[in-house]
C-alpha cells in the first residue's frame, strides 16, 4: 500500500509539472545581441528548444526585454522586428520560420506527418520501428500495426530517419501532408557485419523508455543459442540478465526470483496457459512463425496486467504480401515447415506446423512374447504436435483484419511393466503386474483483430479471443493380482475475451495509449476413481469442480517528452475480479534522463501489478495433479496477490559497438499461495479431493521480496557479436498465514548467475560457443531423524527432520556449448545446416538430490543432468 501511495503522488506530480515548468520566470535581457547566441541564452533559462537554420539567421542580431513566465512571450520578443516568426510545434519547442518562405502561406495550418512501416519484401507491419524528425529532435515508435504519427507539424518538407533490428536504416524527406505515408525497410542479409545497429546515438534517448522492455527481433533471436533441437524464443531469452530456467533444460522462466506462472504469455493478444512441450524442453514459441517478440519484465506498461513478474507479448506473421515462400526443417526433436504466400494484392496467409517424431522411430506399440507362450501389447508412445494459422486482409489503406489460430498438443501414451528397472531390454516382456499412463496437454487460440486509422491522430485495435487450456490424465496400475487402481483426471480452463485499444497522439510530444477489456474465466474439473485393495474391497471417488468469473480493465499510459533530454511515462491501470469483487488500482511510472544519448542514459520505474489467479498442486494424492496442474482464481476469501518493483538503470555507449545496460531493483510481493506443508509428499491415493475449497486448504498467503542487480553488454563489431550477463540476486518468501517472522529462500533462488554467448557470421558460416553458470537451487538438508513405531503391527519407520527450509544448497551449474551452421543453394534453394554439441565438457551437473531417511549417514542421491548431445538441424528455404 505504501508503494500505491508513491505512485499515486507521482502521478499527481506529473499532472503538475507542466504547469510547474511554464511558471517558472524566464528573464532576458539583449541589447543588439547576435539572434543566434540570444536563442541559445533562451533555450538555457526556459528549457525550450528552438529549431533554426544557423545560416538564415547569422546576420541577424535582436534587441529584447522580458521578464515573467511565458516562453512563447519570450520568444515572440526576440524575434520582433526581425523577419521570422516562431512556430510552437510542441509544449517545449519552436521552429523559427522566415517570413519570405514560399510555405509561409501553409504554415498557419499544422498537419499530421503519419504513416506505416513495413518489410518491403513480405509486407509484414514492423512493430515497434523507431521513426525520428532529426531536425527537431522528436521520435516515436510504431504501434502493433506498424504505424507512427508526428501531430503539429507544418506542411513542409522534414526529414525523416527509420531504423529497426535487423534492417537497413531508411533516412528519406517527406513532404508533411494528410494522407498517411507507407515506408519500408529492407531485410539486412548480413545480420553481424557490424552495420545492424538497433538504434543510433542521437535516437537512443527519445525512444528506449518503454518500460522493463527486452526487445529482439525474430531473425536476431533465431541466430542465439536454443533448446535441444529446435529453435525456441523463450530458450533464447534466457541469455537476457535476470532471466533464468526452472531446471536445466526444463521448466518455465524465472524472472528476478518469481514463480513460472507469474509470467503471461500473449499469442496475438490471446493469452496461453502451458506454453511448453515435451515436459518443458521446448517452448510453443517457434521463431520462425512470429514476426514480433516483446518482452517484458518488472515494470511493465499499463496495458499489461494479470501477471506479477513479466509478460511476453508475441505477433504470428500476417503471411507474405509480395510473393509465396516456404520453409522446412528437421531437428533433433521434431520436422517443421512454414508457408506464407499472397492470395490477392490485400490478402494473404501464414500456415505452420510442427510434430516430434522419436514415436515413428522407437515405435508406439511393441508386441511382445515370452517363454511360456503368453502375449501382450505394450505401448511407448509419445510425441508433441504445433498448427499456427492466420490469415490477413487489408479492405482499404487505413484497414487491417486479421484472424489467427494456434493449437498444439502433448500425447503420452504407455502400458509398461510395474516393476521397471534400468535393464531397458527386461521392459519389453509379457507382465501380470502392469500401469498404464494416457494423458494429454492442449493448448487452443482463435484470435480476431480489426485495426483502423479513425484519423490522422487516432488509431483503434479491437481484439476477440478464445483461449482454452485441457488436460487428461488417465491411469490404471496394477501392483497386485488382486488390486488395481483406476483414475480418469480432467483440467479445463476456458478464457473468453475482448479488447479495445486507442493510441491517440494529442501533440507531438505527447503519445497517449487506452484501452479496456473484459475477460470471463472458466475453470473446470472433474475425476473419476476406483481403488480396489481387494476384489471386495472397493473405495470410489468422482468429484466435479466449476467455477467462473470475470475480469474487466482499464488503463490509461503516456509517453510524455518534455524535453530533449527528458522521457516520463506514466500509467494507470483498473481491474476489477468478480469472484470476490476485488477491485484494484495499479499505478505505474518510468522517468528517463538522457544525460549524454552516446554515454549516459538513466532509467528510473515505480509499479505495482495485480494477479487474480495463481497455479498450484495438489499435495496428496497420486491419482491427479501428476504433470498438470490447477489455476484458481481468487475468491473472497482469497485474497489476490499484489507486487511491487522499483528500478533503477544505466544505459551507456562508452565503447563503440559496445551497450551497457545495468539495473539495480528491488520488488515485493504479497498473498502468494505458498504450500502450509513443504514436506508434504504425494504417498495417498484418493486424496482430499478437487474441490477449490479443498486446494486452497493445502495452502496459505505468503509475502515474497527480492532484491538484485543485473548487467547486460552486448556488442558488434566486424562479423562478431557477443552478449553477455550477469544477475546477483536474492530472494525470500514467509507464510504469513502460518505466523513465520523469518525470510527464507525462495524455491528458484538463484544468487549469482553468469551467460556468455559468442557469435561469428561469416559468407557461408555462422559459428560460436556459449557459457552458462549459475548457483545451485536452494535444497533442504535434513538435520536430524526420527523413528515411529506402529502400536499395531510395531513395524518402524524413520523420518527426518527438517528445522530450516532451503538451508543448503545444489552444487553450482555449469556448460560450455558449440554451435556452427553452413548456408548453400542447392536445387533452386536456400538451405541451412546446422550442428550443435550440447555439453561439450560432458559435466553431469547435479540437478537434484534427495536422501534417505532409513540410512544412518545422510548419503546424498544425486539426480545428474544431461550429457554430451550432439544435435543437429537442417532447413531448407524456397
Amino acid at each position: 500500500m505504501r508503494l500505491s501511495r508513491i505512485l499515486f503522488i507521482s502521478l499527481f506530480l506529473y499532472l503538475l509539472l507542466p504547469a510547474i515548468g511554464y511558471a517558472q520566470n524566464i528573464q532576458l535581457n539583449f541589447s543588439r545581441t547576435p539572434l543566434s547566441e540570444a536563442l541559445i541564452a533562451f533555450r538555457d533559462k526556459s528549457g525550450v528548444d528552438v529549431v533554426y537554420s544557423p545560416q538564415l539567421v547569422e546576420r541577424y542580431r535582436t534587441s529584447c526585454q522580458y521578464n515573467g513566465p511565458s516562453a512563447r512571450d519570450a520568444i515572440i520578443c526576440i524575434v520582433s522586428g526581425l523577419p521570422f516568426r516562431a512556430q510552437e510545434v510542441s509544449s517545449s519547442q519552436f521552429v523559427l520560420i522566415p517570413l519570405n518562405s514560399s510555405t509561409d502561406s501553409d504554415t498557419s495550418r499544422l498537419l499530421v506527418l503519419n504513416g506505416f512501416v513495413s518489410d518491403i519484401e513480405s509486407g509484414e507491419s514492423l512493430i515497434g520501428a523507431h521513426v525520428l524528425l532529426p531536425d527537431i529532435g522528436a521520435g516515436t515508435s510504431t504501434n502493433d500495426a506498424g504505424f507512427f504519427a508526428f501531430p503539429g507539424l507544418p506542411g513542409s518538407e522534414t526529414r525523416i530517419t527509420i531504423s529497426y533490428i535487423g534492417y537497413v536504416r531508411l533516412d528519406t524527406t517527406l513532404v508533411v501532408g494528410s494522407k498517411p505515408v507507407y515506408l519500408n525497410l529492407y531485410p539486412n542479409a548480413e545480420l553481424l557485419e557490424g552495420v545492424t545497429i538497433e538504434r543510433d546515438a542521437s535516437d537512443r534517448s527519445v525512444l528506449s523508455a518503454t518500460p522493463g522492455l527486452v526487445s529482439m527481433s525474430p531473425r536476431l533471436l533465431a541466430l542465439l543459442p536454443a533448446a535441444i533441437g529446435d529453435s525456441d524464443v523463450l530458450e533464447a531469452l534466457r541469455w537476457m540478465p535476470g532471466i533464468e530456467r526452472a531446471g536445466e533444460a526444463t521448466g518455465g522462466l524465472l524472472v528476478r526470483g518469481s514463480g513460472p506462472d507469474q509470467n503471461l504469455y500473449l499469442i496475438d493478444g490471446a493469452p496461453i496457459y502451458h506454453p511448453w512441450h515435451a515436459f518443458s524442453i521446448i517452448s510453443t514459441f517457434q521463431t520462425e512463425t512470429f514476426k514480433d517478440i516483446a518482452f517484458y519484465k518488472g515494470a511493465f506498461p499499463a496495458e499489461y496486467g494479470g501477471r506479477l513478474s513479466a509478460v511476453l507479448d508475441a505477433e504470428l506473421r500476417d503471411g507474405a504480401r509480395t510473393e509465396p515462400r516456404a520453409v522446412i526443417g528437421l531437428s533433433a526433436l521434431n520436422a517443421n515447415f512454414l508457408i506464407e504466400s499472397p492470395i490477392n494484392s490485400n490478402t494473404s496467409f501464414m500456415l505452420s506446423g510442427r510434430r516430434s517424431y522419436i514415436d515413428k522411430l522407437i515405435g508406439k506399440d511393441h508386441p511382445v512374447e515370452d517363454d511360456f507362450g503368453r502375449r501382450d501389447t505394450l505401448r511407448t508412445g509419445y510425441y508433441f504436435y504445433d498448427w499456427s494459422a492466420k490469415l490477413s486482409h487489408r479492405p482499404d489503406p487505413r484497414s487491417h483484419i486479421t484472424l489467427s489460430y494456434y493449437a498444439g498438443a502433448d500425447v503420452l501414451d504407455l502400458r509398461l511393466p510395474f516393476d521397471l528397472s534400468l535393464d531397458f531390454a527386461s521392459w519389453l516382456r509379457p507382465a501380470d503386474l502392469f500401469f498404464e499412463v494416457d494423458q494429454n496437454w492442449r493448448n487452443r487460440i482463435i484470435s480476431g483483430r480489426y485495426q483502423r486509422l479513425l484519423s490522422n491522430r487516432l488509431f483503434m485495435t479491437s481484439t476477440v479471443f478464445r483461449s482454452t487450456y485441457e488436460a487428461y490424465e488417465n491411469t490404471f496400475i496394477r501392483p497386485t493380482q488382486s488390486a488395481f487402481v483406476q483414475s480418469n483426471y480432467r483440467v479445463a480452463l476456458e478464457d473468453l475475451g475482448a479488447q479495445v485499444d486507442f493510441d491517440y497522439y494529442p501533440t507531438i510530444d505527447h503519445q497517449v495509449r487506452a484501452g479496456v477489456s473484459v475477460v470471463k474465466h472458466k475453470f473446470d474439473s472433474s475425476i473419476d476413481a476406483v481403488v480396489a485393495y481387494s476384489p471386495t474391497l472397493i473405495e470410489p471417488l468422482a468429484e466435479t469442480s466449476v467455477s467462473e468469473s470475470q475480469e474487466l480493465a482499464a488503463y490509461v499510459q503516456d509517453i510524455w517528452r518534455p524535453t530533449s533530454k527528458w522521457t516520463v511515462f506514466p500509467g494507470l491501470r483498473l481491474s476489477y475480479f468478480g469472484k470476490g469483487s476485488h477491485f484494484r488500482a495499479s499505478p505505474r511510472l518510468t522517468v528517463q534522463y538522457a544525460a549524454d544519448p552516446q554515454k549516459l542514459i538513466i532509467r528510473t520505474s515505480v509499479a505495482t501489478q495485480m494477479q487474480y489467479i495463481q497455479r498450484i498442486r495438489d499435495r496428496h494424492s497420486l491419482l491427479y495433479d501428476l504433470v498438470s496442474s490447477r489455476w484458481i482464481p481468487t475468491d473472497a476469501s482469497t485474497r489476490p496477490s499484489r507486487s511491487g518493483q522499483a528500478t533503477i538503470g544505466f544505459e551507456s555507449q562508452i565503447v563503440p559497438h559496445m551497450t551497457i545496460r545495468t539495473d539495480f531493483f528491488v520488488r515485493g510481493s504479497s498473498g502468494i499461495l505458498l504450500p502450509k506443508d513443504e514436506f508434504q509428499s504425494k504417498d495417498g491415493l484418493l486424496g482430499p479431493g478437487i474441490e477449490i475449497a479443498t486446494l486452497l486448504g493445502q495452502h496459505t498467503a505468503g509475502n515474497e521480496r527480492s532484491y538484485g542487480v543485473e548487467i547486460g553488454i552486448e556488442a558488434d563489431w566486424r562479423s562478431w557479436r557477443v552478449l553477455a550477463s550477469y544477475s546477483g540476486l536474492q530472494a525470500e518468501s514467509r507464510t504469513t498465514g502460518l505466523n513465520e517472522e523469518t525470510f527464507k529462500p525462495t524455491r528458484f533462488e538463484i544468487p549469482r548467475s553468469f551467460s556468455f554467448v559468442s557469435l561469428r557470421e561469416r559468407e557461408k558460416w555462422t559459428y560460436g560457443f556459449s557459457v552458462i553458470w549459475r548457483s545451485g537451487y536452494p535444497l533442504t538438508v535434513p538435520t536430524s531423524r526420527y523413528q515411529l513405531v506402529d502400536p499395531i503391527n510395531g513395524n518402524a519407520t524413520w523420518f527426518f527432520h527438517n528445522p530450516e527450509l532451503n538451508n543448503g544448497r545444489l552444487p553450482a551449474y555449469f556448460r560450455f556449448d558449440v554451435n556452427f551452421s553452413y548456408r548453400f543453394k542447392w536445387a533452386n534453394a536456400d538451405w541451412t545446416a546446422g550442428f550443435n554439441l550440447y555439453n561439450v565438457l560432458n559435466r553431469r551437473n547435479v540437478v537434484g538430490r534427495t536422501f534417505d531417511p532409513a540410512l544412518e549417514v545422510f548419503k546424498p542421491n544425486d539426480r545428474l543432468g544431461l550429457p554430451i548431445l550432439p544435435l543437429f538441424d537442417l532447413k531448407m528455404s524456397i
